[in-house]
């Protein structure tokens, strides 16, 4: 396990500085907000139980509805296995058309969760939101940091970026961000192979109508 302290000597290692410890913390959190953001890291799920016939749910004090991602509502209390449906959202100030189906939105600092016919008892919502990161500090140097072991390397990275930019190290500014970018955008690639080509299934025969005339008319594909 890494921590922060040994995250600052690392850095201090690599690269000569003169920068006191609280600067080089200014820009660690600096980076692993911007790290949270780009990477997409989630928080443990907040999660509540539903009563029957209630369909408003306040949020705790400080929960931040903005960093809502997913919703997925208990659909059954089968002994054979509890399927889960994500539940999507509706918005409350417009007239759109809200489905027959589970669906959600936001008033104030409550959650109206809406089921076909009416709400049941004891059925659980995850609510899956983006997380911000606990503020390193000199009091918490000893211990980890929130951003995952994994992307440690990227946090070094981008405070040497910071420190040699301070300096006016041109050549060295851009060295480490050569290096901070060619890691970031494996990590990206290498999540974007792992995710499905296709969100649903595709009809590989279909062709757009225009596309069907222009056989039909005896002409090719421009």
């Amino acid at each position: 396990m890494t921590t922060s302290q040994q995250i600052v000597d690392d850095i201090n290692l690599r690269y000569r500085n003169s920068f006191t410890t609280d600067q080089k913390l200014v820009w660690m959190n600096e980076e692993q907000r911007e790290l949270f953001d780009v990477l997409e890291l989630d928080s443990p799920p907040y999660t509540f139980q539903t009563v029957a016939d209630q369909n408003f749910y306040p949020f705790p004090s400080q929960f931040d509805v903005t960093k809502i991602k997913t919703v997925t509502f208990q659909m059954n209390d089968s002994t054979n296995g509890i399927s889960f449906v994500e539940v999507p959202f509706v918005r409350n100030d417009d007239r759109q058309f809200a489905p027959h189906s589970p669906w959600y939105t936001i008033t104030s600092n409550a959650m109206f969760l809406y089921v076909p016919d009416k709400m049941p008892s004891d059925r659980q919502v995850y609510i899956y939101l983006d997380s911000d990161p606990t503020e390193i500090t000199s009091d918490n140097l000893s211990s980890m940091p929130d951003l995952p072991t994994k992307f440690h390397e990227l946090l070094k990275l981008g405070v040497l970026v910071r420190i040699a930019e301070a300096r006016k190290d041109v050549i060295m500014q851009n060295n480490y961000y050569a290096t901070y970018k060619e890691k970031l955008d494996d990590i990206l690639w290498q999540r974007k192979l792992a995710e499905p080509e296709w969100t649903q299934p595709v009809d590989g025969n279909y062709r757009p109508q225009w596309t069907t005339q222009f056989y039909q008319r005896g002409w090719r594909d421009a």
